[in-house]
């Protein structure tokens, strides 16, 4: 039988190949505006739609991205793009509660985190 041992330089070279893996794996995926309230709050992820609404703030703004599926309100400290302009972008989901008589009328929304000329593959 073979008596096959690692080195040390071995074993710290596998493990590196390895977390380097998942990194470069382990990408948020592109996602329709329809999956978000399936995602969980805090995540990651990837979006592209039209421009419909914008409202500015003092200190940041937020915009109505649609896309086929839906509409989501994005809040970002940059500029916002004209409206009806196609724009991708990652961010991060979030939610907000709002309890009234009883009722649960809270939404999800973006944050924006950076504004992207093409979404990764």
């Amino acid at each position: 039988m073979f008596n096959f041992r690692f080195s040390s330089f071995h074993r710290y070279t596998s493990l590196w190949i390895i977390l380097l893996a998942c990194l470069f794996g382990c990408q948020a995926p592109v996602i329709t505006v329809e999956q978000i309230s399936n995602k969980k709050v805090g995540k990651t992820v990837y979006l592209t739609g039209k421009i419909v609404r914008q409202a500015p703030f003092l200190g940041n703004a937020a915009y109505q991205l649609e896309d086929s599926t839906g509409k989501i309100w994005v809040v970002t400290t940059q500029k916002i793009p004209p409206s009806q302009q196609q724009i991708n972008i990652k961010g991060e989901i979030q939610y907000q509660s709002l309890p009234f008589a009883e009722q649960e009328l809270g939404d999800f929304y973006i944050v924006e985190i950076e504004q992207l000329s093409s979404l990764p593959e």
